[in-house]
């Protein structure tokens, strides 16, 4: 098991990577928005429909990591 500060190290790398993917997604559906009116013309690009979906795909692998060390801090397995 790794000592508290490799944890530290892990829990923080993991919330920055939650946190940059949120971000990611949060730019690929404004990304997509625009191109609706009045901005566009209402058909969003498959670049744009491809970058969304991998973005969400990025944060829910973020977030199903984060929620492992929440629940291993919940149940006393990380302290």
């Amino acid at each position: 098991m790794p000592n508290p500060e490799q944890q530290r190290v892990e829990e923080e790398a993991a919330l920055e990577i939650e946190r940059c993917a949120f971000e990611r997604r949060q730019a690929a559906v404004f990304y997509v928005q625009r191109q609706f009116l009045p901005y566009g013309n209402g058909q969003p690009t498959e670049e744009s429909m491809r970058e969304l979906e991998e973005a969400d795909a990025s944060l829910q692998i973020a977030r199903s990591n984060v929620d492992r060390i929440i629940q291993q801090i919940r149940t006393g397995e990380r302290r």
